[in-house]
């Protein structure tokens, strides 16, 4: 029997997670049926989904007898949005160990690019051990640098415009 590579449709699924006492609706791809896992977690840009980053990537890891999973963060994709008032990376940390556990997935490999980054190293941070190996893209920091002074030189410009041309306001 020859491979079938793997389609959005089919692969296509949903899982309820508790977040705060909210329930989310998580949409995943979910492809092959190796006995590890890799997951792959996108970054924060316009269309960024699961599948829009890391289709291409998909069936050389199935064929290669991985299971792969693309999650589609909160507020991405076709997942429910949440407002979250801490940190971006641990609520999709805490997202993703809610989708493994219900898959009964004991430990993954990671893959995050940009915001998926993060997200893979708050996931490992927090539950070591159901971190295998990570790979991180584009990741930058997710914070303030302790090399670079701020404000950056920039923003020391556009202050220094505004303050001596006030913005008009309209008054109502």
């Amino acid at each position: 029997m020859s491979y079938q590579p793997q389609t959005e449709a089919a692969t296509s699924r949903f899982l309820n997670v508790d977040e705060g006492g909210r329930t989310l609706r998580i949409h995943i791809n979910d492809c092959g049926d190796g006995k590890e896992t890799v997951v792959m977690l996108h970054g924060s840009g316009p269309g960024a989904t699961g599948w829009a980053n890391f289709s291409r990537n998909i069936d050389p890891l199935v064929e290669a007898g991985y299971r792969v999973l693309l999650l589609d963060c909160p507020g991405w994709g076709k997942s429910d949005a949440i407002v979250n008032s801490g940190s971006r990376s641990d609520l999709n940390a805490r997202i993703l160990k809610s989708v493994v556990d219900q898959l009964g997935i004991d430990k993954v490999h990671l893959l995050g690019n940009s915001m998926g980054g993060h997200s893979a190293v708050a996931f490992t941070l927090s539950w070591p051990e159901a971190g295998a190996k990570l790979v991180l893209m584009g990741g930058g920091t997710g914070g303030m640098s302790l090399f670079t002074p701020m404000p950056t030189e920039g923003i020391k410009l556009l202050n220094a415009c505004t303050a001596s041309r006030p913005l008009k306001t309209s008054k109502r």
